[in-house]
This record gives C-alpha cells, structure tokens and sequence, in this order.
C-alpha cells in the first residue's frame, strides 16, 4: 500500500473494545483507494462500511476516516451500526475539523504525534491477503 495508514488513540482504544483487526483496516483502505467509499462527508472526512468479525458489513461497523487524494488515511472514529444509526450534526461538525487538521499535518508533525503516542501507523504492506475486490 502506497500511503500511509494510522489509527487516532481514541479510535485505537475503541477498535481493541471491538476486536477489530489491524487487516480490516488496511482491507478498508484498499476497497477506499479503489473507489469503494459508502460516504463522503466533506472535508476530507469519508464513512466507510467495515465487517465485524464472522458476519457481514451491514451488522458491521461505521468507521470515519481522514483522507486527501494521494494522502495518509487518518481512521478518527468508529461504532457499530447496532449503537448508532448515524453521527449528529455537532460530531460530524468535530470530525470534519479533526479532518482537515489531520491531513494538513507535515512528515515532521506525524512523527511527533507518533513518539507522543497520538497516533499509530497501521503496517498494511506487511499484511498478508489484503485485496480489493
């Protein structure tokens, strides 16, 4: 995978809860670099469908995720459909602004939000059967 794929903390902390897996955040991402997007919320935010494990998207996950085209995918947020229907207008509001904070961020700031344990690269290149169909 070309660019570069983190996770927030708070999004990582939630993806633990849930037993999402590293692989299905790096399957997202490539069904989102090949046009598979189920909503574009605007300024660089997305809304992506993601299986839970042993049942399919629709009783899945909602994940939001950070992207510019050509860029790093930030995933910021994430529930399950069962809990939530949809993110209120103040949320998406938020995460439009963590957005566009997130892909403006330079090398130099990623890598300090890193070593300050902000963010966490995803390694999808060492993933194995990572495919979009």
């Amino acid at each position: 995978m070309a660019e570069p794929v983190y996770v927030v903390e708070g999004f990582r902390r939630w993806m633990r809860r849930q037993v999402l897996r590293d692989i299905d955040l790096c399957r997202a991402v490539a069904e989102m670099a090949g046009g598979l997007i189920d909503a574009d919320l605007g300024s660089g935010l997305l809304k992506k469908r993601v299986a839970r494990s042993g049942a399919g998207k629709s009783g899945g996950y909602r994940v939001l995720v950070a992207n510019r085209r050509g860029g790093a995918w930030f995933f910021i947020d994430g529930f399950a459909k069962s809990s939530r229907a949809n993110v209120s207008e103040k949320q998406l509001r938020l995460r439009r602004m963590a957005a566009m904070r997130l892909t403006a961020m330079t090398g130099g700031e990623r890598q300090s939000a890193l070593l300050e344990g902000e963010l966490k690269e995803v390694d999808c290149d060492a993933k194995t059967e990572v495919r979009s169909n």
